[in-house]
C-alpha cells in the first residue's frame, strides 16, 4: 500500500503517513515545501512494490503528469552519506511529483484500483 510522505518545513526532514508532528522541531509536517522557484518538485509516496509502482507511474504517463522515481535496495544511503551497507534493504521507491500536479497524482494514487 502506498504511503503519503509528510515533510518537517523547518528541517525537511520526511515522515511516513499517520505522522503530523515533526519529532525534532515539534512543528506541523507539510505536504509539500514552499519554495520560490517554478514548479517544484513535492514527494508524493513511498512504496514497496515494483508491480504497483509500474503501475502508477504508467498512469501518471498517461496523464501526462510530470514525475521523478528514486528506487533501489541502498535508499538509506542517499539519506545519510555516512550510511554502510553490507546487504540490501528491502526494495522501495520513492516518488515525487511536480506541484502543480500533486492533486492530480493524489488522485490518481489514492483510488488504487490496480
Amino acid at each position: 500500500m502506498s504511503e503519503i510522505i509528510r515533510l518537517c518545513p523547518r528541517c525537511g526532514a520526511e515522515y511516513r503517513e499517520g505522522f503530523s508532528i515533526c519529532s525534532d522541531c515539534h512543528v506541523p509536517l507539510v505536504s509539500r515545501l514552499d519554495t520560490e522557484a517554478g514548479d517544484p518538485l513535492v514527494p508524493l509516496a513511498m512504496e514497496t512494490s515494483f508491480d504497483l509502482v509500474a503501475e502508477l507511474l504508467d498512469r501518471f504517463e498517461k496523464k501526462a503528469i510530470p514525475y521523478v522515481i528514486e528506487a533501489g535496495t541502498a535508499l538509506r544511503c542517499l539519506d545519510d552519506e555516512t550510511a554502510a551497507l553490507y546487504e540490501p534493504e528491502d526494495w522501495q521507491a520513492r516518488i515525487y511529483v511536480v506541484s502543480s500536479r500533486q492533486k492530480d497524482a493524489a488522485g490518481i494514487l489514492q483510488d488504487g484500483k490496480f
